[in-house]
């Protein structure tokens, strides 16, 4: 069950400690600043796609091994 409220100047998100781990929150919050610095950002179109490629090679070398089981 996810439950999502807004207290003060924070939205609250409560959800069961089995459904998410903690390493995948983490990740999940640095998107967010990302996109929330890239969408605050005056990037050209040319050099948002430079950074997506680089930042996707990143993403890749650091996970292949768990998507492909090795």
């Amino acid at each position: 069950m996810l439950k999502l409220s807004f207290e003060n100047e924070y939205a609250v998100i409560k959800f069961p400690k089995a459904l998410i781990t903690q390493d995948y929150i983490q990740q999940l919050l640095q998107k967010i600043q990302l996109e929330t610095s890239v969408e605050n950002s005056e990037l050209s179109e040319e050099q948002a796609w430079e950074l997506s490629e680089q930042l996707k090679d990143e993403w890749w070398k650091e996970h292949k091994h768990s998507l492909l089981g090795e």
